[in-house]
């Protein structure tokens, strides 16, 4: 009986998303926050599906539920044919890490 009504109430707590910033065009809400993932900030990306490719600083611009969980709109700088470009991507939230340096 203690584990449904904790599951219950486990089940009925909202995710950590703090202030939303707008709309995909499919409804889906944006957030400018989720835990300690906050729009403008710098995280290191360091793909887990891929764990041969180094890890790259990304600039987060909003975060999501998306249809594989949470995930977040970011800024990340490429290299593309030998020159940085700064491309944009959707990534996992469990992709990103607080970053320890700050980009110059």
């Amino acid at each position: 009986m203690q584990r449904s009504q904790l599951g219950a109430f486990l089940g009925g707590l909202k995710p950590p998303f703090r202030d939303q910033i707008g709309r995909h065009a499919n409804g889906t809400p944006l957030y400018r926050a989720y835990g300690w993932i906050e729009a403008g900030a710098f995280a290191t990306l360091l793909y887990r599906a891929a764990p041969a490719l180094p890890s790259r600083q990304a600039r987060v611009l909003s975060v999501f539920k998306g249809p594989s969980g949470l995930t977040a709109d970011v800024e990340v700088e490429e290299f593309v044919r030998g020159r940085a470009k700064i491309c944009p991507r959707w990534v996992s939230v469990r992709d990103l890490h607080p970053s320890a340096k700050v980009p110059a």
